[in-house]
């Protein structure tokens, strides 16, 4: 197996997530994918990030190999209970958040579909932290992983061949006739 020695995609993207998500919000004293809300001593307010999904996505192939996915994020923003007005500050921040990542689209740096937020809410009570309050905003975005099949061949198709219905696909290969060479 060789090692490749560039940053996988989802590496790139989370970077690029965390990077203008704190630039937006530089209040937050903590932006963090991978981070639990009960860490003690966290500095808050926290904007904690996780990849929650990893979905294949069947309405989109291009023949290049690459695995289309949806993948599902979210932001779990936390401040502590005994912060003034804590609950009114927090709502307002994640939908203020969940308003940014609509309005944003896309993250820079990194080949990925528009962002689709999905929604914001309170986190449910029983499942808080304690002495931690928080909301929750989740997003989904599509993005192409793996390898294209074509990269060897400097993205250019090696040889462009033709058929016509109802003698197309793979069973139908040996019938498909080159394309000439000067072909627009």
């Amino acid at each position: 197996m060789a090692i490749d020695s560039s940053p996988p995609p989802l590496d790139a993207l989370l970077a690029a997530i965390e990077a203008a998500i704190h630039a937006r919000f530089p209040d937050f004293a903590t932006v963090e994918f991978h981070r639990e809300a009960s860490t003690e001593d966290m500095p808050t307010p926290a904007c904690l990030l996780a990849m929650t999904r990893c979905d294949r996505s069947r309405d989109n192939t291009d023949g290049s190999g690459l695995m289309q996915s949806l993948l599902r994020f979210e932001a779990r923003v936390v401040l502590p209970t005994a912060a003034p007005a804590a609950a009114l500050q927090l709502r307002n921040t994640a939908v203020e958040l969940a308003t940014w990542l609509h309005q944003r689209g896309r993250f820079p740096g990194v080949a990925s579909g528009a962002i689709d937020v999905i929604a914001a809410l309170p986190e449910d009570a029983a499942t808080a932290q304690p002495g931690l309050r928080s909301w929750i905003v989740e997003w989904s975005l599509p993005m192409a992983l793996g390898s294209n099949a074509w990269e060897e061949t400097g993205g250019v198709v090696p040889r462009a061949s033709f058929s016509f219905a109802p003698e197309i696909g793979r069973a139908h290969e040996l019938r498909y006739q080159p394309l000439p060479e000067r072909s627009p």
